[in-house]
């Protein structure tokens, strides 16, 4: 979440000059110095000088001076016919619209400036730059717009065999698979870059930057053990190259490399239990940063927290979290507000202040629901905006491009219904939390369902949209030469995905309709071996010969109810498509028989599945619960037939006296009974 800021200034640190103390009060001064001397000077000492300015307005934050600097050195590097400095003047232009987030001035500078420096072969500027736009997509939240552009630096930099290129690419890479959450390829993409910056003169110092981001993913999936190994590497470059980082004396290990360095040993440390070793580490860094205020104090501070509240000294805890809470808005980094809030709300919890635990938890929740939205609508625009490119480059991706606006509304429709019912479920909380010890139980039980639900639909809606915009990329790609066999398979499987997400939001809307539906109105002669018989059909065109699947009648074919054709066919095709869905092997039987005094209808479906342990017998027809959690579909059918079923005066149960895989019995009343 800080790693706009903290990226920025380590690479200003290590790819353009090294390492200057702020001297802010005086900083003009020193300005007006080197000024006044300038009209002595000539040759490379006046490029030093401008140099000088640039580096001392940059540190100042004088942007205006900032860019003046720049121009006046890019001028007389021109003048002088020195590519070099020309070079780093052109990537300090760059890197001042990116920190001034001047992105349309960043994004047409770019082409420029990188052609300038591939005709000098400055390998290490050519790529410092690719990798900054690289980054500029990732915290725009375009990441899948870094991707694309990260594995065109990749083949470039494998093309020219330069490890340089090749560890910043995979740096690059990292950075966007973590924040679209692939942890596991970030890692990998994080020890590529590690081996190949290993092998490259340039790129030891840009280690600085990977080790935090790496550590960071590697305390998401709680490798705290890796997480050591690779702070023990960050600790031996750091002083082992103080000389030139400019740590040399008393106050380097106090610096900001040292601090970051503290934070993410710390968080290790205190994931493996080793909290006293964690708060040694975490005490000279709170030293270092007591009086500063920006984000190493945060994360500081966030982790002194945590430490505290893991020690069980709550008192401390909340202080730490008092003194840092207020410095953040929700306008400016809502991703800091939520970590902040849900850490205090787990202090107080944990102290046993329940109810402003409760409430805190609220707001946590509905900020949480937010920022997810967010995100996906970002994504949503994000992949608007490269099917837009894919169709001005080839026109025969119209229809393709289309198909996927059309997906998109979908989802966004699919977005709107999730915020709906993330609204009911917090009413819901709102509305039970009459005494304490309920009201947390009940939001706690409420974060797991929308957890779930939130983890489900970003994963049904994901796969195959990620499979979409694949296709889409290569059909749009002037690289690959598709043959018809190929371009057929592309078509069918887009069109196979869209429709997968169009069943998807169905479902949605099924379930919506179905939870303000009451009741049905029953108005169908329904002939109950045709009907049952239909069931079967349909289902035999999905099974295409995997399964048996099985009618037997015990009713005469002139039995029939009266009741809603349609509701009872969701029920049916619901029952039918579980089972068909967890038997691997073997039969699903439909079965429909009278009760002894005829007046009521018993319609089963049995299979030879996998079953369902006793334990969690009571819990299928909840919502969102699901037995096998890596099994398609969101966990609403079972709760959806149920409800059908007893507003048509019925009930469905299942037979806890089968054991051989599975049996749900749907009963109807019988109206019409035959003599």
């Amino acid at each position: 979440m800080f790693k706009n800021h903290f990226l920025t200034t380590i690479y200003l640190l290590l790819f353009l000059f090294p390492m200057k103390s702020r001297a802010q009060a005086s900083y003009q001064q020193q300005i007006d110095a080197i000024r006044r001397e300038i009209p002595k000077l000539e040759g490379r000492n006046l490029l030093e000088a401008y140099y000088k300015i640039y580096n001392i307005c940059y540190y100042a934050g004088d942007v205006k001076q900032e860019r003046n600097s720049i121009t006046e050195l890019l001028a007389e590097a021109k003048r002088q016919g020195d590519v070099k400095m020309q070079g780093t003047a052109r990537v300090a232009l760059l890197y001042y619209y990116y920190n001034a987030d001047m992105k349309d001035s960043l994004l047409l500078e770019f082409p420029k400036q990188q052609e300038f420096l591939l005709k000098q072969k400055d390998w290490k500027y050519y790529y410092d730059i690719w990798v900054l736009i690289v980054n500029h997509h990732i915290f725009t939240g375009r990441s899948n717009t870094a991707l694309r552009e990260v594995k065109r630096m990749y083949e470039d930099a494998q093309k020219r065999e330069n490890n340089y290129g090749i560890g910043l690419a995979s740096y690059g890479m990292g950075n966007a698979y973590m924040d679209i959450g692939l942890h596991d390829e970030a890692i990998a993409a994080y020890e590529r870059c590690i081996k190949a910056l290993d092998k490259s003169e340039e790129g030891s110092s840009t280690l600085l930057d990977v080790y935090p981001y790496y550590c960071s993913v590697l305390s998401e999936v709680k490798n705290y053990k890796r997480m050591l190994e690779i702070t023990d590497q960050w600790r031996a470059y750091l002083d082992s190259n103080k000389k030139n980082l400019g740590l040399e004396g008393e106050k380097g290990s106090t610096s900001s490399y040292y601090t970051y360095y503290y934070n993410s040993r710390a968080s290790a440390l205190m994931g493996l239990g080793k909290l006293n070793e964690a708060e040694k580490l975490l005490t000279k860094a709170y030293e270092a940063t007591k009086d500063l205020r920006d984000n190493s104090q945060l994360t500081v501070f966030y982790n002194m927290g945590q430490l505290y509240m893991k020690k069980g000294d709550y008192e401390k805890a909340l202080n730490f979290n008092n003194q840092i809470i207020g410095r953040y808005t929700i306008q400016e980094d809502p991703s800091g507000v939520l970590m902040l809030k849900k850490q205090r709300a787990e202090i107080l919890f944990q102290s046993q202040k329940f109810e402003e635990a409760s409430c805190l938890y609220k707001q946590v929740y509905m900020l949480a629901d937010s920022l997810n939205i967010n995100s996906v609508k970002n994504q949503l625009n994000e992949f608007n905006a490269l099917f837009k490119v894919d169709e001005l480059e080839k026109e025969q991706e119209e229809e393709h491009v289309r198909y996927v606006y059309i997906v998109l509304g979908v989802i966004i429709a699919a977005l709107l219904l999730i915020g709906i019912l993330g609204l009911y479920f917090v009413n819901r909380l709102r509305q039970k939390n009459r005494e304490l010890a309920v009201a947390l139980d009940h939001a706690q039980e409420s974060d797991r369902m929308k957890t779930a639900f939130i983890q489900h639909v970003s994963h049904e809606i994901r796969t195959p949209l990620n499979i979409i915009t694949g296709f889409a990329q290569v059909m749009g790609s002037p690289n690959y030469q598709l043959t018809n066999e190929e371009r057929v398979h592309i078509v069918n499987s887009v069109e196979s995905n869209t429709r997968e997400i169009t069943n998807f939001v169905n479902e949605l809307l099924e379930f919506s309709e179905n939870e303000s539906q009451n009741r049905y109105e029953e108005r169908d002669t329904i002939q109950v071996n045709g009907f049952c018989r239909d069931i079967i059909d349909r289902a035999q065109q999905v099974n295409n010969g995997r399964l048996e699947l099985l009618y037997e009648s015990m009713v005469d074919d002139s039995q029939t109810i009266t009741s809603n054709a349609e509701a009872l066919g969701r029920i049916l095709r619901q029952l039918v498509s579980n089972s068909m869905k967890f038997t691997e092997k073997g039969s699903v039987k439909l079965k429909a028989q009278l009760s002894d005094d005829l007046s009521i209808l018993n319609i089963s479906v049995t299979d030879t599945g996998i079953g369902i342990p006793p334990d969690q017998r009571e819990r299928i027809f909840e919502k969102f619960y699901k037995v096998d959690s890596f099994k398609r579909g969101l966990g609403l059918g079972l709760t959806m037939a149920r409800r059908i079923a007893r507003i048509l005066g019925g009930d469905l149960q299942l037979d806890d006296t089968y054991t051989e895989g599975t049996r749900f019995i749907l009963s109807l009343p019988n109206q019409n009974k035959n003599p």
